[in-house]
């Protein structure tokens, strides 16, 4: 964090993930780097960047995800040094085809009584 530029997140949300930056990993970091979250929403305490950025304890800022999603934290809407995207990162159409495209092949194996393959909880899979 002290030396990053820029601090890039793409990390599942998880309750050990939660808040994994805060108020002390941003200051840790330098006032001329920025963090980026392509994530989940609360991986980044968002009231935290809000302050940071205000106090311009880092650079800037990108964001694609919320805590509290779709709520965004008010003070990052008054911001200059925070850019905001709607939570679409995967909006191309190649990577909405990949999706529906797999979507269809996990739905024909299930009905074929075959082992989906994208199934995530496999606990539950009853041949």
């Amino acid at each position: 964090m002290r030396e990053a530029d820029h601090v890039v997140l793409v990390v599942p949300y998880s309750a050990e993930s939660h808040h994994l930056i805060g108020a002390k990993e941003i200051a840790l970091m330098k006032p001329t780097a920025t963090l980026v979250n392509i994530a989940r929403g609360g991986i980044v305490d968002d009231a935290a960047l809000a302050a940071a950025l205000k106090a311009k304890q880092i650079f800037a800022a990108g964001l694609d995800v919320y805590e509290g999603e779709p709520k965004v934290h008010p003070e990052l809407l008054k911001l200059s040094n925070v850019v905001l995207a709607p939570h679409i990162a995967s909006a191309t159409e190649k990577t909405r085809r990949a999706m529906i495209d797999l979507a269809v092949r996990n739905l024909r194996a299930a009905l074929a009584g075959e082992r989906p393959p994208s199934l995530i909880n496999s606990e539950l899979w009853k041949k």
